[in-house]
């Protein structure tokens, strides 16, 4: 009888726990007294022994084969057969040798090898030979066949008992394995608690395979007591370092504890270590905890003394992620010394921008910027702020040469309108001006870059240009609109003073609105909230991080924060990486921030486009609709695209009722469609309520209607 339970010789506990333990999976172990004998493959005390010689692999069939000879010595009471043992011996064979002496004593825990075993003179059966041969390449269904040949033509011969166990071990083996590989973990148990033979130091990998079983059918201690009888008892090195690398695979951090107790000699000391890089690795993810001080510390001392690039750039991005960017700057500066590659400069690179030093990490992402397009991104992100360092210092011509060449090899319109401003500053308007027209070539909706021209060109006396770019860009900017204060189409007689240039990330971007000699002063911001997805403060985000830099949950703190400080051009890329997250809030709440983003950007297409890359509430869709279609009237009004204009009107109607600003805008453009008597009957009802954009409107309309009515 072989069932018998398996935490007997696991963990210890009597042969009744153990029935009650198993009964869960569905194993049906039959009932033995605890004073009984211990099935024959498991020694009643000490099923392991310490001493037991450490093996040179791991053998996860079975173990070595046992040939008979012409003349078998059978095994007898008082120990096993041993004519395997001294055929391996007379063959040489020292690696099967020693497997086969490890069976053996793991079988008969009181039996020693003998002092020579090529004492005997030996001349191996070859059908016997064969049946083992068969049995060590696990065709046990072909060893059987063989078996009852032999039988067949020789109707003595009897198979030892050690034949008939390992080819019944191996049958059970292979069932485990079937079973484990399948998933079927049920299965394993049942197997296990029926086959207790297979689970031996020298059959390692079945015991793996019983703890997985374990822990995959909920019993994770059960999983735990496995790994530990396996580092209690078993002495191959490589075995109980793998035995520790599955449990880390399978086990939290703190059920690896008493695991990682068991060390003998520091063996897990690698083992330690991957478990530290995990753990930092894990706090860069999103939602990811922060790992313990002696994680870090673990990390940081085996990074350094071994110049482990990896390992440093990880605790540079940690330390950039805790913001620390100074300690961060030391572990990448470490990295770039051991591996002076893109990935250490690109993470040295965005310590020194967080550190405000963005000509030095100009310098050290320079000779990378081609790599790859996330370093380009930081390449040409450090390089706009080095132009743009108040105050205003005079970059190299080698330098210089760089980001220019960088320019225009990426058609970067945000860089090209940075050596616009960089040039207005050393009063270069010229240059300024042909950048800024460059700008606007890549980037034909570039707002800075359009205020940029109109500065230049004013810089210039070029009067007729400036208003050009009034006209065009009036309907969309404000600060294009009232450049001057101007009141009038006509050219100045003197030019504009010329204003402080900024650099364009320094500048805010106004949201769209009107100003023309018989439009509305001014329509108001379209209503859409400043946050959405909470804000990380204005401190937080004062100095740059590169997206990627961040996890998604991250950016889109950052992103929010950017917004606090009206910067939504920098905060649609951090939206964008935020839009990476698998959680579905994270997702929304980066689709509507970038939506908002291009909002105030005066970008309606766009902030449409961002609204649809993640579900949003009612609520918000309404928010947005509103803003983007505000923003497509008015866009439509500055072109002179009046018909356009009145249509997003009507459809904007449906989500929101009009305000005075847009009522007196809808009854413009059907003053310029010479639709006056609509025109006077708005005019009239808005300026009614006190509106005073509204009363020149109105006047407007009625002389029209006279003249009209007059012809």
């Amino acid at each position: 009888m072989k069932r018998f339970a398996l935490t007997l010789w696991l963990i210890g506990i009597s042969l009744p726990a153990m029935a009650q333990a198993i009964a869960p999976f569905g194993v049906d172990p039959v009932t033995v007294s605890e004073t009984g004998p211990a099935p024959s493959a498991i020694p009643q005390l000490a099923p392991f022994a310490p001493e037991m010689p450490v093996q040179t692999e791991i053998n996860t069939t079975l173990p070595a084969p046992i040939l008979t000879a012409q003349a078998p010595v059978q095994s007898s009471a008082t120990g096993p057969d041993e004519t395997a043992l001294r055929y391996f011996a007379q063959q040489g064979d020292t690696v099967r040798l020693q497997r086969e002496i490890e069976r053996l004593r793991a079988l008969y825990p009181n039996w020693q090898p003998p002092a020579d075993p090529l004492t005997t003179d030996f001349v191996p059966d070859q059908s016997i030979v064969r049946i083992w041969d068969l049995v060590t390449a696990g065709d046990y269904a072909g060893a059987r066949a063989a078996i009852a040949e032999k039988k067949a033509a020789d109707p003595t011969f009897v198979p030892t008992a050690d034949l008939t166990e390992t080819i019944e071990r191996g049958e059970a083996g292979t069932r485990l394995r079937i079973a484990s590989d399948a998933d079927q973990y049920d299965e394993v148990l049942s197997i296990a608690a029926n086959a207790p033979q297979l689970l031996t130091c020298a059959s390692v990998d079945n015991l793996w395979r019983l703890a997985e079983a374990f822990i995959k059918t909920g019993t994770k201690q059960r999983g735990a007591d496995a790994y530990s009888y396996i580092l209690t008892n078993c002495t191959d090195a490589a075995e109980r370092f793998a035995t520790m690398q599955k449990a880390s695979d399978l086990l939290d951090r703190e059920e690896l504890t008493p695991l990682l107790a068991l060390e003998q000699n520091e063996e897990f000391a690698p083992l330690r270590l991957d478990l530290a890089r995990r753990a930092v690795a894990a706090a860069l993810e999103e939602g990811g905890a922060t790992p313990a001080t002696d994680d870090i510390d673990l990390l940081g001392k085996s990074a350094m003394a071994d110049k482990n690039a990896e390992d440093l750039r990880l605790l540079g991005y940690l330390e950039l992620d805790r913001n620390r960017p100074s300690e961060a700057r030391r572990f990448f500066e470490a990295a770039i010394s051991a591996d002076p590659s893109a990935e250490s400069a690109q993470g040295l690179g965005v310590a020194l921008v967080q550190l405000n030093d963005p000509a030095e990490a100009e310098a050290a992402l320079a000779e990378y910027r081609d790599e790859n397009e996330d370093i380009a991104k930081v390449y040409r992100d450090a390089a706009a702020a080095t132009l743009a360092r108040e105050p205003r210092l005079a970059v190299s011509e080698t330098i210089l040469g760089r980001i220019v060449e960088t320019a225009i090899g990426t058609r970067d319109a945000g860089l090209a309108q940075e050596l616009g401003w960089y040039a207005y500053a050393f009063n270069q308007p010229q240059t300024a001006l042909e950048w800024f027209q460059t700008a606007l070539g890549w980037q034909a909706d570039l707002e800075p870059a359009a205020y940029g021209l109109m500065v230049s060109a004013n810089a210039l006396g070029d009067a007729a240009r400036v208003e050009e770019i009034r006209r065009s860009w009036g309907g969309r900017s404000v600060r294009i609109a009232q450049f001057g204060n101007l009141t009038s189409v006509t050219a100045p007689s003197s030019a504009v003073p010329l204003p402080k240039p900024r650099p364009a990330h320094l500048t805010q971007v106004q949201t769209v609105r009107v100003v023309q000699q018989e439009a509305p002063r001014q329509v108001q911001q379209a209503e859409a909230p400043s946050g959405g997805g909470g804000s990380g403060g204005g401190g937080s985000c004062q100095t740059f991080r590169p997206p990627n830099s961040l996890s998604p949950g991250g950016a889109l703190t950052h992103a929010w924060c950017l917004m606090d400080l009206n910067r939504p051009a920098q905060a649609v890329d951090h939206f964008g990486r935020a839009l990476d997250s698998a959680n579905q809030a994270t997702r929304s709440d980066a689709a509507y921030g970038r939506a908002l983003a291009y909002v105030r950007l005066g970008l309606p297409d766009e902030a449409a486009v961002a609204a649809a890359a993640a579900p949003l509430s009612d609520k918000r869709i309404v928010e947005l609709q509103t803003a983007i279609l505000t923003l497509k009237a008015t866009s439509a009004y500055g072109v002179g695209e009046y018909q356009l204009a009145l249509a997003m009107l009507d459809a904007r109607a449906q989500y929101a009722p009009e305000r005075n600003d847009l009522l007196t805008l809808r009854a413009w453009s059907y003053y310029h469609l010479r639709r006056f008597r609509e025109a006077e009957r708005i005019f009239e009802a808005v300026a009614a309520t006190g509106y005073g954009d509204a009363v020149s409107g109105l006047d407007a309309a009625r002389a029209s209607l006279r003249s009209a009515q007059a012809q």
